[in-house]
């Protein structure tokens, strides 16, 4: 259905790059990342990279909740540890790779688990290949904290604990996507979708 897994696809689709970086909006980019992403994924073994988590604790954005550095932590030892980065983290591919892999897959939620999945799958599978997910070091990528400033820590790290055990557990995206926003997906095919089912 519609969200942000075909959102993805079409702009990988309007891309001409090299690589391909995919940027949540609430995310503020490190300096100089894109040299950073470049230097990584022009290292053969690496297949796909991501930068540490972070979450913006500026002025800007007012006072955070207690707990946030718990959050940045334990994120950080999941991604470094295990070689699972969320897509708030922001995921960086080779266009080839991406294509060769069929894109995201066609869901609204949970789509950059599904792909960080298949790429680790992939490295634990094919390691004669050295084929790996990396983690760029250095200054992280900066989530928006308004999700733990609306609900708090504990609320938010359950919630999003939960959803994934449900989502492994075999609950539809669609079931998953009520449940986080309590709204119904969009029923109106989007541009984007009908390129993609066209094209199958």
């Amino acid at each position: 259905g519609a969200g942000r897994g075909p959102a993805l696809n079409a702009g990988a689709d309007a891309a001409s790059g090299q690589f391909l970086t995919f940027l949540h909006s609430d995310t503020i980019l490190p300096p100089s990342w894109d040299s950073k992403v470049r230097n990584h994924l022009t290292i053969k073994e690496n297949t796909m990279c991501a930068f540490s988590f972070g979450i913006d604790q500026s002025e800007a954005v007012g006072a955070v909740p207690p707990g946030i550095q718990a959050v940045e932590t334990t994120a950080n030892w999941r991604s470094h540890l295990y070689a699972l980065p969320y897509g708030d983290q922001v995921l960086s591919i080779s266009s080839a790779v991406f294509q060769y892999l069929g894109g995201y897959p066609y869901q609204c939620l949970m789509e950059d688990y599904e792909l960080v999945a298949l790429i680790r799958n992939r490295s634990m599978q094919l390691r004669n290949l050295n084929e790996r997910l990396s983690i760029i070091g250095g200054q992280p990528a900066l989530c928006s904290p308004r999700r733990w400033q609306k609900l708090r820590v504990l609320k938010v790290t359950y919630t999003n604990s939960y959803l994934v055990k449900l989502y492994n557990n075999g609950l539809d995206p669609e079931q998953l996507f009520r449940r986080y926003y309590g709204a119904e997906t969009k029923p109106a095919i989007s541009p984007w979708e009908m390129k993609l089912t066209n094209k199958r």
